[in-house]
């Protein structure tokens, strides 16, 4: 605790800490953070797309400073907190020396990804923060002394993992394969091994029972539901992947994601111990979502867990490099990641110019306040209700409005809308008129398909995000007259 590079860290965190906390004030909610807002307001064990850690997460601190931007990230920022000091305490571990703990959590803060979902709220932050404890832990138990404590935590902050993500369930396979890698696959079968994986599974059994209660429909959406999108072996969606992984780790570090992998297969037989355990941590979900993405599309926050040891692995690799490729590393490689660090937030806080469907932030307010008006003014001649035909502006005009009760999705024409076919029974708004908003970013919407269901329906206006005298995005806003709801729902 007294040496200079534990201090230098946690001068380092603080101050991390304190730019993320000011920029989370200053750009308006993507609307996957407004979604997990209105799961709040409607509490429930679980969700139909997600487990509730992150809505939990929003939920304490919305009751403690109210509904606003900050509460819904801040605690997002204190995940990245505590998954800045598991890694440190693991790559001390791994390397016995504080001062290549404190670069592993430098190297970390230089990727896109740890910084987004550092002040982001989506599932990936506590996902992050569990899975980093779970490693921790697990790697104590193995490396140092095979307590019971290390075990049992393990297990807790594997169990939270899963409440936060389903790929958490990549924990266990990955302890499992280092195991037989490592030739102890006799404590597959001990008791703690089997006592962890109880605790982890007590821990997630909110999630459990949500899904029996609800005819295991988070489940099936995200096993029979996805793999009903898988096409023909192809190479579109593998080029998608490689693109969002360049963005989220930078170049540099994803040329390293390779490299590092080469380094150890051409090395099979003598990997240590310790590099066994963080690759198979790393490289197990990272191979496996790349084979997917051969066949369908690949989310570019579904690795993101890998790379938390990865960046381990990464400081090793550079120590051990020549000084030649050291030099690239150091002058090219991280100026260049910070480089696109700043920039990335650069374009999130100030709108110098439209980054079309990459800028998911921008002109909310200014719709809110629009809709406010158009809805104050329509509700004279009848009530209204608002609809979409996605969840995305639904859930941003439930924050940014006081309508949230009476904002619905593709559930008023019959389509899934997912969560909010649990919220709301479309047959309680008949009779109504409804507001219909859409994007230019996703104008994917059957007008005529709407038609079936009202009298009339009528452009009212197309409203322009404006800034700096540049169209940053559209949104087309109708008035659809006299309801009649799908008589299946």
């Amino acid at each position: 605790m007294n040496n200079k590079y534990f201090k230098h860290f946690l001068f380092f965190l603080f101050v991390i800490t304190l730019a993320r906390l000011l920029i989370s004030v200053n750009f308006n909610l993507v609307p996957q953070e407004a979604y997990y807002w209105l799961y709040t307001k409607h509490p429930a064990l679980s969700y139909f797309d997600h487990p509730p850690a992150c809505s939990y997460t929003i939920w304490i601190f919305s009751r403690i400073l109210g509904d606003s931007e900050f509460a819904v990230r801040i605690g997002m920022i204190l995940y990245s907190v505590g998954t800045c000091l598991f890694l440190f305490f693991l790559s001390k571990d791994y390397f016995s020396s504080e001062e290549k703990a404190f670069k592993t959590i430098l190297l970390l803060n230089l990727t896109i990804f740890f910084n987004l979902h550092s002040i982001v709220a989506t599932p990936d932050a506590p996902l992050l923060f569990f899975w980093s404890g779970a490693m921790y832990f697990f790697h104590r138990a193995l490396f140092f002394g095979d307590r019971w404590r290390d075990w049992i935590l393990g297990g807790i902050f594997s169990g939270f993992a899963l409440l936060s993500k389903y790929t958490a369930v990549f924990i266990f396979f990955n302890l499992a394969l280092f195991l037989i890698w490592s030739k102890q696959w006799k404590k597959i079968l001990s008791y703690k091994f089997f006592a962890s994986v109880v605790i982890a599974l007590l821990v997630f059994s909110p999630v459990i029972i949500w899904n029996i209660q609800n005819h295991f429909a988070s489940f099936l959406f995200q096993t029979s539901g996805r793999a009903k999108g898988l096409k023909k072996i192809g190479f579109n969606y593998l080029f998608q992947l490689i693109a969002s992984q360049i963005y989220e780790l930078t170049p540099l570090f994803f040329f390293l994601l390779f490299a590092v992998l080469f380094k150890y297969l051409t090395n099979l037989k003598t990997v240590g111990r310790s590099d066994k355990y963080l690759l198979c941590f790393a490289y197990p979900i990272t191979i496996f979502f790349f084979l997917v993405s051969l066949s369908t599309l690949v989310k570019m926050n579904w690795i993101l867990p890998g790379y938390l040891s990865f960046i381990i692995l990464a400081l090793n690799f550079y120590v051990q490099s020549k000084e030649k490729t050291k030099k690239i590393i150091k002058f090219v490689g991280l100026p260049i990641s910070f480089g696109l660090i700043a920039l990335n937030f650069v374009l999130i806080i100030l709108p110098i110019a439209p980054i079309e469907r990459g800028d998911s932030w921008t002109g909310w307010k200014e719709l809110a306040g629009r809709i406010q008006e158009l809805k104050q003014n329509l509700d004279r001649q009848n009530k209204n209700f608002i609809f979409s035909n996605e969840y995305k502006i639904p859930a941003e005009l439930a924050f940014y409005t006081p309508y949230r009760d009476v904002i619905l999705a593709e559930n008023v024409y019959g389509r899934p809308a997912l969560q909010f076919d649990f919220w709301f029974d479309v047959q309680n708004f008949a009779g109504w008129d409804g507001i219909l908003v859409y994007s230019d970013y996703n104008p994917s919407i059957d007008l005529d398909e709407v038609r079936k269901y009202f009298q009339q329906i009528k452009l009212i206006e197309e409203f322009r995000i404006i800034k700096n005298d540049k169209v940053f995005r559209k949104f087309y806003i109708y008035h659809c007259i006299g309801y009649a709801p799908p008589q299946n729902n």
